[in-house]
């Protein structure tokens, strides 16, 4: 589901570079990266409830809350939005239709990383059916 989301992101955010999971050593410093938390099945419905962490980074605090801020108003209170599919190396994920997605709280500065990165987050959950 993370890399699904990181392709609608890319294709709805074209100006941004997103990563899954992880920046690697040679990542462009004014980035994105989603982080799948993990997920909650919910027996009773169709549903999974999953917890994603959406942080991005860039040298100076502006233009890292700018990075936060189109994220954000790209993906709060969304409903019925499908995640394209998406092949990584080998694997294919398929479309992911979602119920709802909806931020736990809004972006909050969270300091800056090992290379003097300014930093912001905040966490999403998003209900797939």
């Amino acid at each position: 589901m993370i890399y699904n989301l990181r392709s609608y992101l890319t294709i709805n955010l074209p100006d941004i570079i997103f990563y899954a999971n992880g920046w690697r050593p040679d990542s462009e410093h004014d980035s994105v990266m989603v982080l799948q938390n993990g997920g909650d099945p919910l027996p009773w419905f169709d549903r999974t409830n999953w917890t994603v962490q959406i942080m991005s980074r860039a040298e100076n605090i502006v233009n890292a809350k700018k990075l936060i801020d189109a994220v954000y108003n790209k993906l709060k209170n969304r409903y019925g939005l499908e995640l394209p599919a998406i092949t990584v190396g080998s694997t294919v994920y398929p479309l992911v239709k979602t119920y709802q997605i909806s931020p736990l709280q809004a972006p909050g500065y969270i300091g800056a990383d090992k290379a003097n990165l300014e930093m912001w987050s905040f966490n999403l959950r998003i209900t797939t059916t």
